[in-house]
This record gives structure tokens, sequence and C-alpha cells, in this order.
């Protein structure tokens, strides 16, 4: 089996392929463990119209909120920049799929990063806040992959397009190496997909290229 991590989604209807490769390939997936940092109840009130099978995730001592939807394990209240949480929301992934954590976190996804606080921020400290964040998602799942025993390289994919101005591409590159990637590579196709805001109360179709930082533990 092989799956996939999707960290910081949103509404389902903006969900992270995560079978997508670079140049335009496909990778099939057995399954996919989606992450979300709102709580259930917050992603509750935003999705009134989609079904949830809620389900309580155990790790040790710490319990997440966990559902099934549309077919994929989600766990909520994960913060992607918390080695702790990623941690834990992998953990429940293998429990409940009979899966390796290799199986899971191998893969990780995630698409267009964004800080909370950019309506406060000038353009300038937009991005140094996203690059900040996104160097603390690489950091937290090196660990994470560490604390669950994962030995060789993580393929972390990044959907962001070169020009987008919240993180350009040079900016996203100099991030993801500061969080650990030894090696990124990006192609030059333009993937058309739906990007949603923080709040999940927007979203367009925009052109979006995929990234790969190789993290290696």
């Amino acid at each position: 089996m092989k799956g996939a991590l999707s960290l910081a989604e949103c509404r389902p209807e903006f969900k992270v392929d995560c079978t997508l490769i670079l140049n335009n390939g496909r990778d099939k997936k057995d399954f996919i463990l989606r992450t979300a940092l709102d709580s259930v109840a917050v992603w509750k009130s935003k999705n009134t119209e989609i079904p949830i099978s809620p389900f309580q995730g155990k790790v040790n001592l710490t319990s997440k909120d966990a559902a099934i939807i549309e077919n994929d394990v989600w766990v909520f209240g994960v913060d992607a920049t918390k080695s702790q949480d990623v941690f834990a929301a992998v953990k429940i992934g293998m429990d409940y799929y009979k899966a390796k954590a290799t199986d899971i976190i191998g893969d990780v996804y995630v698409k267009n990063l964004n800080t909370d606080h950019q309506d406060s921020l000038s353009k300038h400290d937009l991005i140094i806040e996203n690059k900040k964040l996104y160097s603390g998602v690489c950091k937290a799942v090196l660990e994470a992959a560490k604390l669950l025993g994962v030995q060789g390289v993580i393929n972390f994919y990044v959907i962001s397009s070169n020009i987008n101005h919240k993180i350009p591409v040079q900016d996203l590159h100099a991030a993801l190496k500061d969080g650990g990637a030894e090696k990124i590579e990006t192609d030059n196709i333009q993937y058309k997909m739906w990007s949603g805001s923080n709040s999940g109360q927007k979203a367009v179709i925009i052109k979006q290229n995929l990234h790969l930082a190789s993290l290696k533990i």
C-alpha cells in the first residue's frame, strides 16, 4: 500500500491532488491522510453540507478528532509547524489504514500555505512570514519522521505559482532549504486548480506550479 500526507487542508472541494508528481506525471495512491488546522467543530460549521463519520484518534495520552470524509481520513486541530501534531496525525493514519509510517509520510503535499495575518502585513513582511511558515512545516515534518523511525528521503511536494506574490519561487525555495531540503526541483507545467482562502470562504482557479523538495533523514 502506498499513501500520502496532505497538510493544512480546508474545504474538500479545494483539497490537494496527491497523485501529482513532476513533469505532469501521476503516482497512484491507495489512501490519503489529510490534516486541518481547524477543530472539527469549526470545520463542520464551514462545511455543513458535507457528511462526515467522526471518530477519536488516540496517540499515547493525546487524542485528536478525526473523521472519514469522502473516503479519506482527516485529522483536525493539527498545526503543521508542530512536529508532535504531525506525529500524532500520522500515527492515527497508521492505525486506521494499517500502514507503515513511510507509507504515509514518505510523500507529503501542501498547497499555497499562507500566514493567517496576511491582511495586516505589507507585501515584504508577508513574504517573510510565509517563508517562516514553509521552513517551519519542513522542520516539523522532518522531526515527526524521526520520531516515527523513518529513514531515507521524504518527498515534500509544494503546489504554488512561480509568480505567487505572497511567496515568489526564489523565496519559496530559500524557505524550503532553510527547512532542511537538500534538493529542490520545479517543473514548468502550469496546473489550473482551485485555491481557497485560509477562512475557506473564497476560492479562485489559478495556474499553479509543482515543486519537489527532498528532505533527507
